[in-house]
């Protein structure tokens, strides 16, 4: 009888520790006492220019995070050439577990039939027609340098700058004016930055050129800006390596929005339908000058705050 009992303690003990082993290996690899956070993507855009663009339309019809669908994303359709200055539309508000990820993709629906009998991504020109834009590898598109690191009842909230004026190509083709670049360049038109580690720069430029055409100022990354970056066989080739870029408005001012922390070189170029075809040509660029201590080539951008940069510009042909 004493060894029964003692038998059936041990068979219990054993019991309990194969039950919690068991539940340990099937838990989840999220590390213990981890839960969710508060987890957003909002979509920005850089302005386009070209005269017969009336609006810019994309589908987006899935978001992922490290490969995995966000959880509760509804496909929507968005006019990403009004996200200007600082606007945004919101794609996704959820929660997401707390850990590190490595890697955001846009997924776009470009099917021709894919939205209300029409295409999912298009260029509405002045004429309201509708020119459809493909998007390769079935429309996925890797943002770049999209980690990020979600704590415990933390939040993240991304904003996706996808700018068309490297995303969009004009063609030879007249029934089909538009397209989007190649994957790789189409890639690097998308940018990634959160909230509370982007600034804006903005300012109001006073023009000694007296020019009455477009006037655009790119924001490139201190060092990384070189006399190349304005030459190219066509406009939609320049510029290529700016962080961001906006144009000046008829107040004459400007708005750089999202910029991620660090210092910024800023450049501006004149633009103008100088042979009546509906398309800007770039002009030249502009001497910037401030009678501030102000450095134009390095200017400092910090989280959730706003830099006023107030220069005047001369036009270089």
């Amino acid at each position: 009888m004493k060894f029964s009992l003692v038998s059936t303690r041990l068979l219990v003990a054993l019991t309990l520790m194969f039950f919690a082993f068991s539940c340990s290996e099937d838990d989840p690899a999220t590390p213990a006492g981890e839960g969710n956070g508060d987890f957003s993507v909002e979509m920005t855009d850089a302005p386009i220019d070209d005269a017969q663009v009336k609006a810019v339309f994309v589908t987006v019809s899935d978001i992922r995070v490290d490969g995995q669908s966000v959880e509760g994303f509804n496909s929507t359709t968005v006019e990403i050439s009004a996200l200007t200055n600082g606007n945004t539309e919101t794609l996704y508000d959820g929660q997401l577990a707390a850990d590190s990820y490595s890697k955001l993709e846009i997924v776009l629906e470009d099917g021709a039939n894919a939205v209300n009998g029409g295409p999912g991504c298009y260029v509405l020109n002045q004429d309201n027609e509708k020119i459809a834009l493909e998007v390769a590898n079935d429309g996925v598109l890797t943002v770049q340098n999209s980690d990020f690191t979600l704590s415990e009842s933390g939040s993240v909230a991304a904003v996706v700058d996808f700018d068309l004026r490297k995303a969009l190509v004009r063609t030879d083709n007249e029934a089909k004016p538009y397209r989007f670049a190649a994957e790789s360049r189409l890639e690097n038109s998308l940018r990634f930055v959160t909230k509370d580690r982007s600034g804006t720069i903005t300012g109001t430029i006073n023009d000694e050129s007296n020019q009455n055409g477009e006037i655009v100022v790119y924001a490139y990354a201190k060092g990384t800006y070189s006399d190349s970056e304005a030459q190219g066989s066509s406009d939609d080739e320049l510029f290529l390596n700016a962080v961001s870029s906006t144009t000046v408005n008829g107040n004459m001012e400007y708005t750089l929005a999202f910029l991620e922390e660090g210092q910024y070189e800023l450049v501006a170029a004149s633009y103008k339908d100088t042979d009546n075809d509906g398309e800007v040509e770039m002009r030249g660029t502009f001497e910037l000058s401030t009678l501030t201590n102000l450095d134009l080539a390095g200017i400092a951008v910090t989280g959730n705050s706003t830099t006023t940069a107030d220069f005047t510009i001369k036009l270089i042909f």
